[in-house]
């Protein structure tokens, strides 16, 4: 748990220094963070209201859902 928050800063940074321009084609992928397992969910206190469930293709899980939408260049638009 205590992983996550400090890691969490360099990505978005490393994120915004990869970010490009739309050229007008992009692909939208997501992929899940989860931040317990799905049995200890409810007594999560780290990122109490900020955390939520989702649902992926390997199924539910608790915690935060990543976007990316690179195009082309290979460069994130978000």
């Amino acid at each position: 748990m205590e992983l996550i928050p400090s890691a969490l800063i360099p990505l978005i940074f490393y994120l915004h220094t990869r970010k490009g321009k739309v050229t007008g084609i992009s692909f939208i992928d997501s992929t899940r963070l989860p931040i317990c397992s799905n049995f200890r969910a409810t007594r999560n206190k780290v990122f109490e209201g900020l955390a939520n469930w989702g649902k992926s293709s390997i199924g539910w899980f608790f915690g935060f859902k990543l976007h990316l939408i690179p195009h082309s260049a290979l460069r994130f638009v978000t």
